[in-house]
């Protein structure tokens, strides 16, 4: 995709940045001792609070997770903050809680679904019977298997078409420069770093900051962290199409991806502060540049080119770490058996003393007990926490794929969670925080600006943790409005 051409020249080299002091210790403690004290509240009142409040309380407590680290909190733009929060808080509101918005969101959801039903047109005629699950009897009786690469991966490639037709035609650089427009105003934030931002919405973490390619190379540091903050907790647009073809709630996926942009570029400032001057401070224009296709024809031929090999990544990227998690389980539950059978001597490990330790021990499991505060501070049911948590850290530590596909089986078990946690988990599961997004950064915008690789690899882990932080504070949000 070609990038929109910069306003103006500007130097080589990457603005200077001003050295600021660190936020105090005392600071840090006793915002960390507050995010505890609010939690265990929550935690210990909770029958009396009910889900809203636990929400209520997950807003202060993920808030203040990134508060505690920041590096500096005395040169916060709090007009950002406030601002970006209000924003986003308004966006939830509409959606959620204003009926006409509401239904032009599942209006939208409802298109999304056409798009799936387009793709599946090609599939079948290229699959045939395998891309029409009802058509599969060759095995009567035996439960139906998802087959991800006949009915997951060609909406893949159809909306990577899609999106580099619009980007052709100009329409989606004039949707991102109107979004990034309301940013800049109310946030104060520079007109490169919310274009992005804004691009994250219909484009992937290494697609959207194509739209501002000539600005990366001299970007702060702050703006360089933003980039990234924003690409870990959106989606793409073609991936969009994929999680509700797994099932999750269209609005949920919707809103969220809307709700990240102003809540991705708040919270970076709050945990890296600007204390630069961006080339591009206080404005989102740009001039649109001539598009590198000939044609429309040849615009959908290149993206979907671009989106084979994001499908055959997915897909590999899946088989690769379905199968370690797999390997994994398979080393955790034969740990106990393995004690219970050691013999040295006479001695043998009596069954008694591993009583703590669960028959069925897997990485599901580690993954609820882990994440199941923050599941529980997102607002989900007390009893759905730890099955909420299990899907937080497969999506962190697997991908939102492998995540989203586990959640697609839950759903096959009846009363297995409520409604309101499925959508509250579509909330949270909606973004590419993942440590394997890590090195796809490093690689993507890196190869925009090779100079500042070293700046990306430093910043790459504590953008993964304010990205990871964002989608939980979306679905804290929601949870405060269901």
């Amino acid at each position: 995709m070609n990038a929109d051409a910069p306003e103006s020249s500007a130097p080589s080299a990457p603005f200077p940045t001003t050295q600021l002091a660190q936020t105090p210790l005392t600071w840090r403690l006793c915002i960390a001792a507050a995010v505890i004290g609010v939690a265990v509240c929550a935690y210990i009142f909770q029958p009396a609070i009910g889900a809203r409040g636990q929400a209520l309380a997950g807003i202060f407590c993920f808030f203040g997770m990134v508060a505690a680290f920041s590096t500096n909190l005395r040169a916060v733009n709090w007009r950002t903050i406030g601002c970006g929060f209000l924003l986003q808080l308004i966006l939830a509101v509409l959606v959620l809680k204003v009926p006409v918005v509401t239904q032009a969101i599942e209006a939208a959801a409802s298109v999304v679904r056409k798009f799936i039903d387009f793709s599946d047109e090609g599939a079948k005629f290229v699959f045939g019977n395998l891309a029409t699950p009802g058509d599969l009897a060759l095995n009567p009786g035996v439960k139906f298997a998802f087959i991800f690469a006949f009915k997951a991966l060609p909406p893949i490639l159809f909306m990577s078409a899609f999106f580099t037709v619009l980007y052709h035609f100009g329409i989606l650089q004039w949707c991102v420069r109107q979004l990034a427009r309301i940013m800049v105003y109310l946030m104060g934030t520079s007109g490169a770093e919310t274009l992005s931002v804004a691009a994250n919405v219909f484009m992937g973490q290494t697609e959207a900051p194509l739209i501002v390619k000539p600005y990366v190379p001299r970007m702060t540091n702050s703006e360089l962290f933003t980039l990234m903050v924003s690409g870990f907790a959106h989606i793409s647009g073609g991936m969009m199409v994929v999680y509700i073809n797994y099932g999750a709630d269209p609005v949920a996926v919707l809103t969220t991806c809307v709700m990240a942009c102003p809540c991705s570029l708040y919270l970076a400032k709050l945990f890296l502060p600007e204390a630069g001057t961006p080339e591009t401070a206080g404005t989102a224009r740009t001039q649109t540049g001539k598009s590198q296709y000939v044609n429309a024809i040849d615009a959908a031929a290149a993206g979907t080119t671009d989106g084979l090999r994001l499908a055959l990544n997915v897909a590999a990227m899946l088989i690769v770490f379905i199968a370690f998690v797999a390997m994994f389980d398979a080393v955790l539950g034969g740990a106990k058996p393995f004690l219970l059978s050691i013999h040295v001597g006479s001695f043998q490990i009596p069954s008694s003393s591993l009583a703590w330790w669960p028959d069925d021990l897997s990485l599901r499991k580690i993954f609820g007990w882990l994440f199941s505060p923050a599941a529980f501070l997102t607002g989900v049911d007390p009893a759905d926490t730890q099955k909420v948590g299990s899907l937080l850290g497969a999506k962190l530590s697997i991908n939102e794929h492998f995540a989203y596909l586990q959640m697609k089986d839950m759903k096959a078990i009846p009363n297995f969670m409520t409604d309101r946690s499925y959508r509250l988990a579509a909330f949270a599961l909606t973004g590419f925080a993942n440590f394997s997004s890590v090195g796809i950064q490093l690689g993507g915008i890196g190869a925009l600006a090779p100079d500042r690789r070293h700046d990306l690899a430093r910043l790459g882990g504590r953008a993964l943790f304010v990205g990871f932080v964002a989608t939980l504070l979306n679905a804290a949000i929601a949870g405060v409005l269901l």
